[in-house]
């Protein structure tokens, strides 16, 4: 079963419909690309199971603890239990994950690596409270 990639799904359309209409970034068409250097949505379901261990997100306990030991505990926290999520900076999410496995991400999707940490930013606080709906992290199978 694919729980990240449902979760992912929902994610991305819940932050399309947030932002106001004339705000709204163009959105790719399946067949168009999105703009130099960004990551297009199958680029981005990609990133994320990389990330979490594929579609049942069975790395989610090492990207949680990835978090804590950079000093993040309060944001992690946010995002686990209920309630509103502390954000988490471009340059939070380059110290956890390091500059190496970013540039090496986004070289592999052909994507610019500092747009690829601001995307990340904005979507794994979702991500992972997503993935932790009774406000507890449970290992996945």
């Amino acid at each position: 079963m694919d729980i990240l990639g449902e979760i992912l799904k929902q994610v991305l359309e819940g932050a399309a419909q947030q932002q106001a209409p004339q705000q709204r970034a163009p959105q790719p068409q399946p067949q168009q690309r999105p703009p130099q250097g960004m990551p297009s949505p199958d680029d981005l379901g990609e990133i994320f199971k990389q990330i979490f261990g594929g579609g049942s997100a069975q790395k989610l306990p090492d990207v949680v603890k990835q978090f804590e030991e950079k000093g993040m505990r309060d944001e992690v926290d946010s995002w686990v239990r209920t309630g509103p999520n502390k954000p988490v900076s471009r340059r939070q999410i380059e110290d956890v994950f390091g500059q190496r496995e970013l540039e090496e991400i986004a070289r592999q999707r052909n994507i610019d690596r500092e747009r690829l940490a601001e995307v990340l930013s904005r979507y794994i606080p979702k991500i992972i409270d997503e993935l932790t709906p009774s406000g507890q992290l449970q290992a996945r199978r």
